[in-house]
């Protein structure tokens, strides 16, 4: 393959968890690990979401320092920018650097719709977006065309001549996405296998996952109002009670929304344990800790992603799938593309969750092994990013 010049844009710093961060690294990692040079720059005009107690609403130093911290930590200490709207600053790399990198670079991959399309970036001959949150961005996009809200993902979408999806499912029959005309190709998340020990199963029986309960309001499309996970994770939530001799881990985001429904102590009493985040997967780190420890994942889906049939399959669950945990996953459309069974099991309802959960205390080893076989056939990272770029012309 002819080495490349690629820039990736995502949302390391301005998110500074361990998942938002396994979830972008891999990225430039894997296309390192391709031979190409690469480099990483967040610019996403937003102010920090996330700041240390005392800080300005406006003080970037915390995300800066963390992305600094990992891309050191990953061996791309000289190959990274952060460029902050508040000051106007370009940290890490000089801005002089950055741009003579856009001036002679084949490829900027914008993930998530996370860097706002600057000339230099737009000159960039091939842009690729991918669309992490499929049908969210869509009807967004939508909303946009209708003018009830101001354009930003369609100024996104329209400044890139490549458009990847997480949404397995789109452009079918059975899928409810509007496309409108657009050419969505369907991707899978990079996994660097040899980030994951295959540790094999634990001795205790916890099945765990990490979530966002409600971070927005409902979508309306259709007349219909489309949810995230608070919607699913209320369907299930008997679970624990139903299989006393399993222990249910999940770290929970304490939601923004102040329309949210969560209720700490109702899911405590149905018999989750609700971990604090920064507790326990703060740094990427901690979260491939937080997965090595775990029996295996169980994992509810947004229900904007269920009703929509899109397809869509976790980042998260994909490296669980890479440390040899077994996953036991609600069903999108991913059974459609991905094996279901061994080692990866759908499940719609109670019953069929609690089939999929016994299945995996039952033969741990087996399903394991083919735990690791999945991520290694499925969502390797050179796999994954040789094929995407394959479909570049």
């Amino acid at each position: 393959m002819k080495k490349l010049r690629i820039i990736v844009g995502g949302y390391i710093g301005l998110y500074p968890t361990g998942g938002a961060t396994i979830d972008y690294i891999q990225y430039p990692l894997g296309l390192q690990l391709l031979g190409h040079d690469v480099y990483y720059i967040e610019d996403t005009m937003e102010y920090p979401v996330y700041q240390e107690v005392g800080s300005d609403w406006n003080n970037a130093a915390g995300c800066v320092e963390y992305l600094r911290s990992v891309m050191e930590y990953f061996g791309m200490a000289d190959k990274w920018a952060y460029r902050d709207i508040a000051t106007g600053e370009c940290y890490g790399m000089s801005l002089h650097k950055l741009m003579e990198i856009c001036r002679t670079a084949d490829i900027f991959i914008n993930i998530s719709c996370s860097t706002v399309m600057r000339d230099e970036y737009f000159n960039i001959p091939h842009r690729i977006l991918i669309d992490s949150d499929p049908m969210f961005t869509q009807v967004t996009y939508l909303d946009e065309l209708n003018g009830s809200t101001a354009s930003t993902v369609k100024n996104l979408i329209d400044t890139h001549n490549y458009l990847f999806s997480f949404g397995e499912n789109i452009g079918r029959a059975d899928c409810r996405i509007p496309t409108f005309g657009l050419n969505w190709m369907n991707t899978r998340q990079p996994v660097c296998m040899d980030l994951w020990k295959n540790s094999g199963p634990t001795t205790s029986l916890n099945f765990s996952s990490v979530m966002n309960w409600s971070g927005r309001e409902k979508l309306l499309f259709e007349d219909e109002e489309w949810g995230q996970k608070d919607i699913e994770f209320g369907k299930f939530i008997d679970l624990p009670n139903l299989l006393p001799d399993i222990k249910f881990e999940v770290v929970i985001n304490a939601p923004k929304h102040p329309g949210t429904t969560f209720n700490l102590e109702n899911i405590e009493r149905n018999k989750w344990a609700v971990l604090h985040p920064k507790a326990t997967v703060s740094d990427h780190q901690a979260y491939a800790q937080f997965i090595q420890h775990s029996f295996a994942e169980f994992s509810i889906a947004k229900e904007t992603y269920v009703k929509s049939n899109s397809g869509w399959f976790s980042c998260r669950s994909a490296c669980y799938l890479a440390a040899g945990k077994p996953v036991v996953a609600q069903d999108t459309a991913w059974s459609g593309y991905l094996p279901s069974g061994n080692g990866l099991i759908a499940f719609n309802d109670m019953e069929s969750a609690k089939e999929a959960i016994r299945s995996v205390t039952s033969n741990a080893k087996k399903h394991s092994e083919a735990a690791r076989e999945i991520a290694n056939h499925f969502f390797n990272s050179g796999t994954v990013l040789t094929e995407m770029i394959d479909k570049l012309k």
